[in-house]
């Protein structure tokens, strides 16, 4: 049994809004993160080592910003990972985008 949280949370972060687990790894998305601006998300990558669990590293978007909420879903299979961003404006408002990631 393990109980994760971000490294350096905060009020508001919404950790664990949503979760994918592959094996080893758990991906963890966080509403909350706003290095991007307001809302504008991340996900955080742990893999499992020993007895407990190690946060390998944070995703951002690609070309971030306020609200995108880059960690409405997440998924993981093999070493590849897919966090959505439905609130994206990039292409319009709200058209949405998928980071797709390489671990």
């Amino acid at each position: 049994q393990a109980k994760l949280q971000a490294p350096g949370g905060a009020s508001d972060d919404r950790f664990g809004r949503s979760v994918a687990i592959y094996g080893d790894t758990i991906v963890v998305g966080a509403l909350g993160y706003e290095v991007n601006g307001y809302r504008s998300g991340s996900a955080y990558v742990f893999v499992q080592n020993g007895g407990g669990w190690t946060n390998k590293v944070r995703l951002l978007v690609p070309r971030g910003a306020t609200d995108d909420r880059f960690e409405e879903s997440v998924s993981i299979c093999n070493d590849t990972i897919v966090v959505g961003a439905a609130h994206d404006d990039e292409n319009g408002e709200e058209s949405g985008s998928a980071g797709v990631f390489v671990i």
